[in-house]
């Protein structure tokens, strides 16, 4: 035998009825339970925009569920017949991931108000059940004696045990008991989620609305393949994809699509209470844009975000992944293949210079890194604004590697790592230190010995950290520097085939009288 919790009060049971009772118009018949999209009843189609960000997160959802991961919004159009006066409007079922607090049902026909707005949630449990069988004939079955027995009659209350009016006229109450069940259901226990509106109407006949509501389980992100062209120079061929994950618990089919490459704040909430009465505002909603023109994707500014409308219509399975083309394949964008050596570094910027001796920086093997990078212009053969995703880049058919690229505008450079090179090697050796407090100086050298097992020259770009103080300067070095910027300096070492180099530096420290280290 099993104790169950309990509710100690009932819900009304009224709140599962019309919210206008008697005076309840003709509503047309609600969505498909497992999609949403086009509307032959209105003439339009569903508009879906779906926003950047969650990814990844979605992989690992096993269930729709309000505040999930993933962003979208949802503009529904519905038509309902009304006649004249108050109506009782509803649709059903709702996706599980939906901010029901945020839905909004907008008129679209003159003489049409919205007076109110209920969210009917499912039942959920036996807590729900229990609560709502209360002043209804139940069945209890239970166990006494060691024996099955089982007690009809109406459930009087619930919270330490049911306790039943019996048919004979005695009251009884049961501690435990193995099962229970609502003898006259009546359907008053709800099945499926809904929206419920009462509706006032100027005039009897056909009215058109907008359903719009945010909701989670559905984000995007662009996949990108850069092939690097053989031959000298260095051009890569560039197409972009997004890659839209539905996870919501609905799909959409034949749907206006939009993604959003941005990522608005979003405050988090707690799902709505079994039984939420809300009042829905009057105030006009922008008309839906008029249908795109007959191209692949239509890039265009979206508040502080970049949207990409689709002008075909789009279907996104429940469970599924979509990948749809975002621009076209660009075959000469110009860009520069390096091998890179750097040394970690923590970007910390110290108020006072430090003067500890292994403070230095990393030493030992570092490996080298292959990069290819080029500009996001016009010249380069780019010049678009860029959504975060990932890249994967090959030399010509093998696989370089990936590299994540994050929302690039127009005009940004774009720095792909790709992988460690595999014939060629680094190693790092601090070689000198001193401290000259007198002097306020520190000066400090270092060694980086460049190997190269190729049959070919290759130049690799050493990039060294100087993170002691803001003033330094390389005082020498064997091959040119130049700086990078206020805490880097860099280096192009030319490495033999078959061979190696050494880099030697030393940098200089200056610090005036009023800082003290």
């Amino acid at each position: 035998m099993k104790q169950l919790s309990l509710l100690a009060l009932a819900v009304a049971l009224s709140a599962c009825s019309s919210p206008s009772g008697d005076r309840a118009g003709k509503s047309a018949p609600t969505a498909p339970s497992d999609a949403d999209g086009g509307d032959a009843r209105s003439g339009g189609a569903t508009r879906l925009t779906v926003y950047s960000g969650d990814y990844e997160s979605l992989a690992n959802v096993r269930s729709a569920s309000a505040g999930m991961p993933g962003y979208a919004l949802v503009e529904r159009p519905l038509r309902f017949d009304l006649k004249r006066g108050g109506n009782s409007l509803s649709d059903k079922p709702l996706p599980p991931s939906m901010d029901v607090e945020a839905a909004v049902l907008q008129p679209r026909s003159p003489g049409v108000s919205i007076v109110g707005q209920r969210y009917i949630a499912p039942v959920s449990g036996a807590q729900n059940v229990v609560g709502v069988a209360i002043g209804r004939k139940v069945s209890v079955e239970h166990t006494a004696g060691g024996a099955k027995q089982t007690d009809s009659g109406v459930l009087l209350a619930a919270g330490d045990g049911l306790t039943l009016a019996l048919d004979d006229g005695r009251v009884k109450v049961i501690r435990s008991y193995d099962s229970f069940s609502l003898a006259d259901n009546d359907n008053v226990l709800p099945r499926q989620s809904a929206l419920q509106w009462t509706v006032n109407a100027a005039q009897a006949g056909n009215a058109d609305f907008v359903l719009s509501y945010p909701m989670g389980g559905m984000a995007w992100r662009a996949e990108y393949r850069a092939t690097l062209a053989s031959g000298g120079g260095c051009k890569l061929a560039l197409d972009g994809a997004a890659l839209v994950a539905n996870r919501s618990g609905r799909a959409f089919n034949d749907v206006r699509l939009s993604l959003v490459a941005g990522e608005p704040n979003r405050t988090r909430s707690a799902p709505p209470e079994m039984y939420a009465e809300a009042r829905a505002m009057d105030a006009a909603m922008p008309a839906l844009p008029a249908p795109m023109e007959a191209s692949a994707v239509v890039q265009r500014a979206a508040g502080e975000y970049h949207a990409y409308d689709l002008s075909q219509p789009a279907s996104l399975n429940n469970g599924g992944t979509e990948r749809i083309a975002l621009f076209p394949r660009n075959d000469a964008v110009a860009c520069e293949r390096i091998y890179s050596l750097e040394v970690s570094d923590n970007g910390w910027q110290p108020p006072t210079p430090l003067i500890d001796r292994g403070y230095g920086g990393q030493t030992g093997d570092i490996p080298v890194v292959s990069k290819v990078e080029f500009k996001n212009d016009k010249a380069s053969g780019l010049g678009l604004p860029l959504p975060a995703g990932r890249v994967r880049a090959f030399d010509g058919g093998d696989f370089l590697g990936e590299s994540q690229l994050q929302h690039t505008p127009s005009g940004a450079d774009i720095k792909l790592e790709l992988g460690k090179v595999f014939d060629l090697s680094g190693k790092r050796e601090a070689t000198a230190f001193q401290l000259d407090r007198t002097g306020r100086t520190i000066t400090e050298s270092f060694a980086i010995t460049v190997k190269n097992a190729k049959k070919s020259l290759a130049t690799v770009r050493v990039t060294e950290p100087l993170p002691r103080w803001t003033d330094w300067e390389i005082v020498s070095s064997s091959l040119p520097s130049k700086k990078k910027d206020a805490r880097h300096a860099q280096f192009e070492v030319p490495v033999p085939a078959e061979g190696e180099t050494k880099l030697t530096y030393t940098v200089r420290y200056r610090w005036p009288q009023d800082v003290k280290p």
